[in-house]
C-alpha cells in the first residue's frame, strides 16, 4: 500500500493529469515564451526578486531567455512557477523544492517519492491552518472584549497584567 491509503479502495477517485492541472487551450500548456518576469510577477503576485532567485536555483527547468538575456515564461513555465511558489509558501525548504523538481525531471519512476513530498506538505499545511485558526479564535475573543471596554460595558481591563498589578 502507498501513501494515504484508504480502507476502502473504491473510495479512491481516479485522477488524470487533465482533471488536476489547469485547463489549457488545446489540452496542453503552450511552450511559447510570452511573459516577462514583470508580467509573471504581477499575474501571480510573486516578487520579481523571488522569481529570479528561483530561476537561479534552476527551479524552472525549461525557462527560456530572450535576445537580451531576459527571462521569458511560457504557459508551461507558469505551471512550474505555481508549484514552486506553492511549495515555498507552505514552508517547504528550498533544498526540498530543488529535490522535488529534480524528481519531476527524472520521470515516472519517482512518482511515489514526489507524492510523499506533496502528502507531507499537505499534512504540514493542515497543521499550520489549525494553529492559525486557534490563534484567530483568541484574537476574536480579545476583539470582543476590547469592544466591550470601548463601549463601557466593562468597567476596567481585568485582562491587562499591568492593571491587575495596580489593584
Amino acid at each position: 500500500m502507498g501513501f494515504h491509503d484508504t480502507e476502502n479502495q473504491s473510495e479512491r477517485q481516479v485522477m488524470t493529469p487533465a482533471s488536476v492541472e489547469p485547463k489549457y487551450v488545446g489540452g496542453n500548456p503552450s511552450r511559447i515564451p510570452q511573459y516577462t518576469i514583470k508580467e509573471v510577477s504581477e499575474m501571480m503576485n510573486i516578487s520579481a526578486h523571488a522569481l529570479r532567485y528561483y530561476d537561479n536555483l534552476n527551479l524552472f527547468p525549461y525557462l527560456q531567455r530572450g535576445e537580451n538575456g531576459e527571462r521569458l515564461f511560457s504557459e508551461f513555465d507558469l505551471g512550474w512557477v505555481r508549484i514552486v511558489h506553492c511549495l515555498r509558501s507552505t514552508g517547504l525548504p528550498v533544498a526540498e523544492v530543488q529535490r522535488y523538481v529534480k524528481l519531476c525531471l527524472e520521470g515516472d519512476s519517482t512518482i511515489e517519492e514526489r507524492a510523499g513530498i506533496i502528502f507531507q506538505q499537505e499534512d504540514h499545511l493542515r497543521d499550520k491552518i489549525k494553529e492559525l485558526q486557534d490563534q484567530f479564535e483568541i484574537l476574536q475573543k480579545k476583539k470582543t472584549y476590547y469592544q466591550a471596554l470601548l463601549e463601557n460595558r466593562v468597567l476596567y481591563d481585568a485582562c491587562n497584567p499591568a492593571a491587575m498589578k495596580k489593584r
